[in-house]
């Protein structure tokens, strides 16, 4: 069945690619759910401020810095 489906979508590049965009869509948007359930679900806040200095020293971690975000 998924060989077809892959068949299929191989034909069919631009509906790939929204069928893609979609999906990173709704990963993000789960991701994004259980953050503001788990990390100080009382205070939101806080909960943003927490989670974008996370994510910030995430890239400062891969060794990226910011620059390349340019």
């Amino acid at each position: 069945m998924f060989k077809n489906i892959r068949k299929f979508l191989a034909r069919r590049k631009n509906l790939r690619i929204i069928i893609d965009v979609v999906a990173i869509i709704i990963i993000w948007r789960g991701i994004w759910g259980i953050l503001d359930l788990f990390i100080f679900p009382n205070n939101p806040l806080l909960s943003y401020l927490t989670s974008t200095i996370f994510g910030f020293g995430l890239l400062l971690l891969d060794g990226n810095g910011l620059d390349d975000l340019k």
